[in-house]
């Protein structure tokens, strides 16, 4: 089966997440799309992973324009959604996740995740900073990503 996972990262756990889930599926003919750099054509692919990062409770926009206008031809594919944040409530994750992607995508996808984040204050800009620090009461970087929703969701997408 040839997978594409695609993804936006603004500070790079996106895609780190993109890997660990290319690495997990274990198949040769993976490829991982930053959508920044590259618009693939999706005819060439059975199965189709996509992932965003969630800033401020919204997932980039650039993101959702890609789902939508791509949508026809998503629907047709074997799909996974995910999303990246640090919201540490199940119900806004629940909720995040569901803003990112079309409807009709989410009940087409075979596999959804919200995998946790990192705040990596060393990539960030003064602005992104001053702010974390005021709504996390963190003046370090942190990691939180799941593993064990990364494991459920590959498990979902190999069944």
């Amino acid at each position: 089966m040839k997978t594409a996972i695609l993804y936006l990262s603004k500070h790079g756990t996106t895609e780190k997440v993109a890997r660990i889930i290319g690495d997990k599926l274990e198949e040769k003919d993976t490829e991982l799309i930053n959508l920044e750099k590259v618009q693939p054509s999706l005819d060439q692919y059975d199965r189709i992973i996509i992932g965003g990062s969630v800033y401020a409770g919204t997932v980039n926009k650039k993101l959702t324009s890609y789902c939508v206008e791509n949508e026809t031809l998503l629907a047709q594919k074997q799909l996974g959604l995910f999303v990246c944040g640090m919201e540490p409530n199940p119900d806004k994750q629940q909720t995040e996740l569901e803003t990112a992607f079309p409807k009709s995508l989410q009940g087409k996808a075979k596999a959804t995740g919200f995998m946790g984040g990192e705040f990596i204050l060393e990539k960030m800009n003064f602005m992104e900073r001053f702010i974390v620090k005021k709504i996390a009461h963190t003046k370090v970087s942190s990691s939180n990503i799941h593993e064990e929703t990364i494991n459920l969701f590959v498990e979902k997408l190999k069944e």
